[in-house]
Order: structure tokens, then sequence, then C-alpha cells
């Protein structure tokens, strides 16, 4: 079973008869990091939302959320996730990812046995055997603080953690609420642990520049290409997506 995301590079390649370009001294061409668009609540939204260009499709599990589904919902956007990857077409397969807040084991068991999610996310206070136990793919979720932050993380990574993703969400609140992780944080954490993903008070009109600074392995938005919880905006999804390839294309913002 090999659900990791795959480390391709998603650049044309082509360089042939091109004019030198001084700035390719100093700014290699970078990947594009692994857009996840999160909290959907149909199978239609999160289709086109494939279309556009996601990598990562969450659907929310944890009742707390405005966002929270059924397992027959969830399993119908899965599918959905599944045939517009197919569609799509391209080298990076779309995956759904299902979010959960500490979540006893009998509810991962049956989200596993209902929905069937490419990848599992932890985005509570669940220790690394937790997230391990259920032998799947998996992302964590951690409250970015600055100090420690690595040794903290560190232990979650690699075999079935497949990433972690750095949230400004204050205590008591799981996501979604818009809240940002200071930039140099999150650069200085991505550069000492790979597979980091930006999560927090992303919007189309913030993200390049953050991108830019922090050079992340993934970006997660929910709230930020929504026109209100749940009920995503295909304009949102699409200009998002436009400006994190911005970003890669053009590194330095010139």
């Amino acid at each position: 079973m090999n659900q990791e995301p795959d480390d391709d590079d998603t650049g044309d390649g082509q360089d042939g008869g091109a004019a030198f370009d001084p700035s390719s001294m100093t700014t290699p061409k970078r990947k594009m990091p692994y857009i996840k668009f999160c909290g959907f609540m149909n199978a239609r939204e999160a289709r086109t939302a494939v279309l556009c260009g996601a990598d990562l499709i969450g659907i929310n599990f944890w009742p707390g959320s405005p966002r929270a589904i059924n397992f027959r919902l969830g399993r119908q956007i899965h599918e959905a996730v599944k045939a517009a990857s197919a569609e799509r077409g391209t080298k990076r397969e779309a995956r759904s990812v299902a979010v959960m807040v500490d979540p006893q084991a009998e509810l991962v068991v049956e989200i596993l046995r209902e929905v069937e999610p490419d990848i599992l996310q932890f985005h509570g206070e669940e220790p690394g055997h937790v997230c391990r136990y259920f032998r799947r793919p998996y992302i964590k979720a951690f409250r970015a603080k600055g100090a420690g932050d690595e040794a903290i993380i560190r232990p979650y990574l690699g075999g079935y953690g497949v990433g972690y993703l750095l949230d400004g969400a204050p205590l008591g609140e799981y996501g979604g609420v818009g809240k940002m992780v200071v930039p140099a944080v999150a650069a200085d954490l991505f550069q000492k642990l790979p597979r980091g993903f930006l999560a927090g008070g992303l919007t189309t009109t913030n993200v390049a520049n953050l991108v830019r600074q922090t050079q992340p392995y993934g970006v997660d938005v929910a709230s930020g290409v929504e026109l209100r919880a749940g009920i995503k905006s295909n304009d949102l999804m699409a200009e998002f997506i436009r400006q994190v390839r911005m970003a890669v294309e053009n590194p330095l913002g010139l």
C-alpha cells in the first residue's frame, strides 16, 4: 500500500532554446506544493476542486465542525474524488482525506470501512502510537508555537506519517477559523522537517506571498475558498490554485 504523496516535479521541463535568465542562478525551480481543500459537504464541489487542480480533498468527521458530514456523504465525496482524478489524468492522483479530532478507535475503523478514505488526518492531541495504530497513511496537525515544535513533530513522521500540518488555530479550535501561522515560524520548521503543510488564514490574496516566504510541501485551506462554511466557491478555488502556481513560477514575486 503506497498512498504516500509522491515527490514528482510538476514543471514542464522545457528549457531548450530559452534565453539565459540570470535569476535562475539563485532561484532553482520549485515543485508545486500539494493543494488541500478541506471541509467539503457535497460531491459536486469536490469534483470541481479536483478538476481545478486540487490534490487532496478533506472530509470532516468531527461533530464540532460546521462542515461535519455523515459516512454516506463522505463515501460519495470519496468516489467523486476518484472519478475526477481519473478524468483529470495528471501524474498526481487526487486523494481523499478523512479529518478527525481525538476520535475513538471505533470511529476511525468505521470511517475506514464505510468511506475508505485514502489518508487519515488527526487534528487533535492524538499521540503518535494512536495515529500509527490503524496502519493507514496519515497527516498530523499541530498548532505552531515556535520553540520546541520540531521535537514534538518529528516522531510522527516516517512510515505511515506522510505529512504534518501547521495550523494557527487557537487552543480549543481545530482549523477552519482563518487564524494564520507566523510565516517565519513555518519557514524555519519547513526547512528542518520535510512534508509540512501550511494552514490557517490562507486566501487568494495572501497565499502566493506565503508560499514564497515559507516554501511549504503543501497548503491547506477551507474558509479561504468558501462563500460560507462548507460551501465552496468555484472561482475562489480556481484563483487559489492559480496564485500557488504563480508563486512557484515566479518565486521572487517580480
